[in-house]
């Protein structure tokens, strides 16, 4: 657990079993939890974009699927 979740739960308390829509406890965790991906996206993103830029130009429709590929999450090692 790191010092924001730490800080959330000894400010709102620890995650409900359940969602409850109204329940601050969720809410919080629940702005926490969207914050958390927002970041994990935003930094998929510029690694794309960083990935991208050193390479030959792409088509669109290219572009725009690697990017949905990597937003949903549905990308692998293929090494591993």
């Amino acid at each position: 657990m790191n010092l924001i979740e730490q800080a959330i739960e000894s400010y709102w308390g620890e995650r409900c079993p359940d969602q409850s829509e109204g329940c601050v406890v969720c809410e919080a965790w629940r702005a926490y939890d969207n914050l958390v991906t927002d970041n994990k996206v935003a930094n998929n993103l510029f690694l794309e974009e960083m990935v991208l830029r050193n390479a030959p130009p792409l088509d669109p429709a290219i572009r725009t699927a690697i990017s949905k590929l990597i937003v949903e999450r549905k990308i692998h090692d293929v090494d591993n």
